[in-house]
């Protein structure tokens, strides 16, 4: 189905050049105030365009740009445009199912309407070169994408939503709800057709009592001001009208208090408006693909909900993505996205130097980043599942459940705040093999990002995986170390030269051996600083319980570290277990 696929913003407010993707469902997320809902309010803008305030302007001397690029209008949508004239107006400038479309103020007191000159336009990119609307492609464009749903974080909610009032979203939304009742009521209409027809003026039936007024009134005012003709006119509305003059009420079932919506509380408001949308997802479930597909832009749909409550929400939101709208909202909330979700989601950020700008999304970042498809697949699923990369500046990959519980520990016990309020995530990618295409999709997204691994990684995945070169000196000198300690403590190597795990000895515990030899301590040291450059901290101990002093593994183990560095004071930890220290250092200085 036809969508706005990329939005290109000039000028407007923080935004001063930037551009982003959009997908059938994308979440906008960030920090407060990084430009979410100037995204949403210029995606508004573009489609339903008016004219713009002086402080919309981040530089008064130029103009204001939003330009839209809509794809997915082939043969099949073109055919269902109800005027010839509007489809006419339209496919010329429909290349391979695309079209851009430009909306500029130079000032306040006016805009202009552009589309591309689509032959002297590049495939890819945004256009350079405009031209002024000609006839009937605005029509065309409100018939494929109408004037969007808007609905505001906190903005006057009472009055948006304590009236069904022409512009608001209750407006908007009771218009979208209200279509399959029009339509399996036609008798209505006939209804006040007859109706019309009997008190209107021009009624084909009007009423005799009227018909009378008119001549008595007429005859009447003929004494005071000849020439003048006076008639009744009932105007009978349009049955749409009837919901612009009604209140939305709200009952409690237990007291039986009923009051009007703006009355209520906020987190009721709230809620109410959210579950009218979820009303709509279901309405739209059962109906067929429409030619119109509407945006619903929402700022912070999870306002004052229960988790339970946004998690449903997020799947009406995805219900309606895919029957007729196109869903773009802001979020705080990790709730808010899900594996499904998260390849779309774009990070906005806002910078002194740049103004607002947009990373791009796990999904796009992926198929950059890696060439495989199977292996986009695969990384898809892992990441997709870290909802914590979305909400950090800086993401620090671990091997497993042990790191990923006592790193973010010894963090806040160091430094005397949680790594959340430093904007670190530490998240499990499931295993150190994965390290080396996290690492270069984050990358590819500019996510500040690195790796913390057991010392073994330095000597195998990555080898493999193209960090460290495959047959560098340092590996040769491990294993010649290996080979020299081996009939010394009775540990088993691979064919290979490398550690296997026996009955006695894990890898883990032989390349602790290792690192505690003063030979290999030198070694692991080498291969510690080498792998920083590609940003994993390979610990030169061995493994994080060489660092803590832990002598098991396993969950018993974890929540004894757990309990011992909840005892320790930062500067116990820093004297007995420096490694924390500096790996934490070398994490916030990059």
């Amino acid at each position: 189905m036809h969508r706005i696929s990329c939005i290109h913003i000039e000028n407007f407010r923080a935004c001063r050049n930037v551009t982003l993707p959009l997908d059938s469902y994308t979440p906008l997320v960030g920090q407060n105030n990084a430009g979410k809902s100037t995204i949403l309010e210029a995606i508004r803008w573009v489609l339903k365009p008016s004219n713009i305030k002086a402080s919309d302007f981040y530089d008064e001397e130029e103009p204001v740009s939003v330009a839209a690029c809509i794809d997915g209008i082939y043969d099949e949508v073109l055919d269902r445009i109800p005027h010839a004239r509007h489809r006419q107006a339209i496919e010329p400038y429909c290349r391979d199912g695309r079209l851009w479309i430009r909306v500029t103020a130079a000032n306040t007191k006016s805009k202009s309407q552009e589309v591309w000159s689509v032959n002297e336009c590049p495939v890819d990119g945004v256009p350079e070169k405009w031209q002024a609307y000609p006839t009937g492609l605005p029509q065309a464009v409100s018939t494929l994408l109408p004037e969007p749903l808007h609905v505001l974080a906190m903005h006057d909610i009472g009055e948006d939503l304590g009236k069904a009032k022409t512009g608001t979203t209750i407006k908007g939304l009771l218009d979208e709800i209200m279509k399959p009742l029009l339509a399996a009521h036609d008798e209505l209409t006939t209804a006040l057709d007859t109706i019309r027809n009997v008190l209107t003026t021009g009624g084909e039936q009007r009423s005799n009592h009227l018909q009378q007024f008119d001549t008595s009134a007429t005859d009447a005012l003929e004494n005071f001001f000849p020439g003048l003709a006076l008639d009744l006119d009932l105007q009978v509305v349009d049955i749409k009208e009837f919901f612009k003059a009604g209140d939305l009420h709200v009952t409690d079932t237990v007291s039986g208090d009923r009051r009007r919506f703006d009355q209520m509380g906020a987190g009721a408001q709230r809620a109410i408006q959210m579950a009218l949308i979820r009303y709509l997802a279901d309405v739209r479930r059962a109906e067929d693909d429409q030619l119109s597909r509407r945006l619903l832009l929402i700022d912070e749909p999870e306002l004052y909900l229960h988790p339970q409550g946004v998690r449903r929400l997020r799947e009406a939101l995805k219900t309606l993505s895919s029957a007729g709208f196109q869903v773009v909202f802001s979020t705080h909330s990790p709730l808010m996205l899900s594996r499904n979700n998260a390849p779309n989601t774009v990070i906005v950020g806002n910078t002194g130097d740049d103004g607002v700008t947009a990373r791009k999304p796990l999904s796009q970042a992926v198929q950059e980043a890696i060439e495989d498809a199977e292996s986009q697949s695969q990384t898809l699923f892992e990441l997709g599942n870290l909802v914590d990369i979305y909400f950090a500046d800086r993401v620090i990959l671990c091997e497993g459940k042990t790191d990923r519980r006592l790193l973010p520990l010894a963090y806040e016990r160091l430094y005397q705040r949680s790594p959340d309020l430093d904007h670190i995530a530490f998240v499990s990618v499931g295993g150190c093999s994965n390290f080396a295409k996290a690492l270069s999709v984050l990358n590819a997204m500019d996510i500040r990002a690195c790796a913390i691994a057991d010392l073994d990684f330095a000597y195998t995945n990555a080898r493999k995986s193209g960090l460290l070169e495959r047959d560098s000196a340092d590996l040769t000198a491990a294993k010649t170390a290996l080979n020299r300690l081996q009939p010394e403590h009775g540990f088993t190597l691979n064919g290979n030269g490398l550690p296997q795990k026996c009955s006695q000895w894990s890898a883990a515990d032989i390349w602790a051996c290792f690192a505690s030899d003063e030979e290999g301590r030198g070694i692991a040291q080498g291969s510690h600083e080498a792998l920083k450059t590609s940003r994993v901290w390979a610990w030169p101990q061995g493994c994080i319980e060489q660092v803590t002093g832990a002598d098991d593994k396993g969950e018993d183990a974890i929540i004894e570290q757990e309990q011992q560095l909840r005892t320790m004071s930062a500067a116990e930890i820093e004297q007995q277990m420096p490694a924390f220290k500096a790996c934490f250092d070398w994490i916030r200085s990059l």
